[in-house]
């Protein structure tokens, strides 16, 4: 015959690592949410620095380029 004791004890045995499951399944629901928050913020971040890199190359790239007007007190030719 079946103890009625060792039953009670292992429905709430059975019970307590159910609550404890579902306390990690939650926990894991949120931190798989925070890190998709976080993943968007990482592209996003990403996106900003490669306009940014852009940004400057492109203000390198004009004060490095030569000037089309060039200013000099030299003659530029023969003089005559």
């Amino acid at each position: 015959m079946v103890d009625a004791d060792s039953v009670l004890q292992g429905v709430q045995e059975r019970d307590k690592w159910r609550r404890r499951v579902d306390l990690l399944e939650r926990s894991l629901s949120e931190v798989r949410g925070r890190r998709r928050r976080v993943e968007l913020r990482i592209k996003k971040v990403d996106r900003d620095l490669l306009q940014l890199k852009r940004l400057s190359d492109s203000v390198l790239d004009l004060a490095h380029a030569p000037s089309s007007i060039e200013v000099s007190r030299a003659p530029r030719g023969p003089l005559l």
